[in-house]
């Protein structure tokens, strides 16, 4: 089975791209919770249904990103003290994290369930598709929870090198929950409540037996009586990394909202065809991410062993494989796109398809730019720095809010697309300035250990 691997010794290129594989197939498998929603309830209940999910989702994203930011953070900081060897910091990092999670989880599903209405108002969600997405939010908040716990357990065995154990539970959980979502749609007529409740049952089985396994397999990881103190020098130390994640998550998942809210204002056939170009997108997306998640725990080790000279070589790594995956998914979307659409729009929806064909004409020769976004910030956040990240989300807020409504006002729909490409180079060129000023620093520190 799996086991706690340190990422401070041997080939960067061989631990970065292993330890990133389990992370891409797993981020794909957990894709499958929103696909399946998406495509069985598209299937099934038709385009309205379809675009009333698609739209919770990025409604319910306002509410967790904080926590999965937070999750974020907890993860590097532990690298840091797994990197570091110490045993008693992993352990206070493994009851600091719980701490955050629970009182996040309850504020976020109290939340949620209070103001689901006022949130799909605020993003000009359309009236025939209103009640679709309202329905599937106030029972989606129900899950949230067992999300954040399944994010929290699986970023604390990612975050001491083993990225193995989460995708197993991963596939076996993805695999029940695409059959409980066909039971609850397709068999028992269920509607948009059998697509929420397959997808909260089994979030909750993941978070289950995630814990079960870790807690058993890794006895380090088990928290003494006394580690279940609060410590004031931990919780400042989680919430100086993690805090700023958690906002700049928040900040980036805003600047979707108003995305969101611009798409809207163009139908149901616009904003289906839109949420159908994001789920084939999201594809290419999680490969970022799951790249980003790897060099991320790798640079956060060999910060705390103090090897900085393994970071620049980490740093390398990331390029190479970024851009190569960049170009081997851009092939897979323009190669198999009738049938990544096909998932979640039935041939005969033709203004739909084209609506998503429109964007992803947009978006594809900027992938290489979001590539570098997401896996640079991954990379400055690792090692420290907080506020560049959340200045590129503010960016990308400006530019996707006030962007998308005044180049909709001059060219529909295509200014949307458009909009929201321009986000990412502005978003970049902040991040790429910081990692610049930040990695001469480092270079600095190497001249003057040799």
């Amino acid at each position: 089975m799996a086991s706690a691997k340190r990422m401070t010794e041997g080939s960067p290129f061989r631990l970065i791209l292993f330890f990133m594989i389990p992370f891409l197939i797993g981020n794909i498998f957990q894709q499958l919770y929103g696909i399946a929603d998406a495509a069985i309830v598209g299937q099934f209940l038709g385009v309205n249904a379809f675009a009333g999910v698609n739209v919770a989702w990025v409604a319910m994203l306002t509410l967790i990103s904080f926590s999965i930011g937070l999750g974020g953070g907890f993860t590097i900081v532990l690298a840091q003290r797994f990197g570091a060897r110490s045993k008693v910091g992993v352990r206070k990092c493994v009851t600091t994290s719980i701490y955050f999670t629970v009182f996040s989880s309850i504020c976020i599903t109290v939340i949620g369930i209070i103001f689901s209405r006022s949130i799909l108002l605020a993003i000009n969600t359309p009236s025939e598709i209103f009640e679709f997405a309202h329905e599937f939010m106030i029972l989606s908040c129900i899950g949230v929870p067992s999300l954040i716990a399944y994010n929290l357990f699986a970023g604390i065995l990612k975050g001491i090198g083993d990225s193995k154990t989460a995708l197993y539970f991963l596939i076996f959980v993805a695999i029940l929950n695409v059959g409980l979502d066909y039971v609850g749609v397709a068999i028992l007529g269920m509607g948009i409540a059998g697509a929420a409740w397959a997808t909260t049952l089994s979030q909750v089985i993941s978070s289950i037996l995630c814990a079960i396994y870790m807690f058993k397999k890794y006895e380090f990881l088990r928290p003494r009586k006394r580690d279940w103190k609060i410590s004031r020098a931990y919780i400042l130390k989680h919430i100086k990394i993690a805090l700023p994640m958690a906002i700049e998550f928040s900040i980036t998942t805003i600047a979707m909202i108003f995305l969101q809210s611009a798409v809207n204002t163009f139908g149901t056939d616009i904003v289906a065809g839109c949420s159908a170009a994001f789920k084939v997108e999201s594809i290419l997306i999680f490969s970022f991410i799951s790249l980003a998640s790897a060099v991320a725990t790798y640079i956060a080790q060999n910060l705390g062993a103090k090897k900085y000279g393994r970071i620049v070589s980490g740093v390398k790594v990331n390029l190479v494989l970024g851009m190569t995956m960049c170009f081997l998914c851009a092939a897979l979307m323009v190669l198999f796109w009738d049938q990544l659409v096909g998932l979640f729009i039935s041939s005969d929806e033709n203004a739909v398809r084209d609506a998503a064909r429109q964007y992803i004409n947009i978006a594809i020769f900027s992938y290489p730019i979001l590539c570098l976004l997401m896996t640079f910030r991954a990379i400055i956040q690792a090692l420290g720095r907080t506020i560049p990240p959340i200045m590129s989300g503010i960016s990308e807020v400006f530019v996707r809010s006030i962007g998308a409504h005044i180049l909709a006002s001059l060219f529909g729909y295509v200014g949307v697309c458009c909009a929201a490409v321009l986000s990412w180079y502005i978003a970049c060129l902040i991040i790429m300035s910081s990692y610049i000023f930040t990695i001469c620093r480092l270079k600095k520190r190497l001249k003057s250990r040799s």
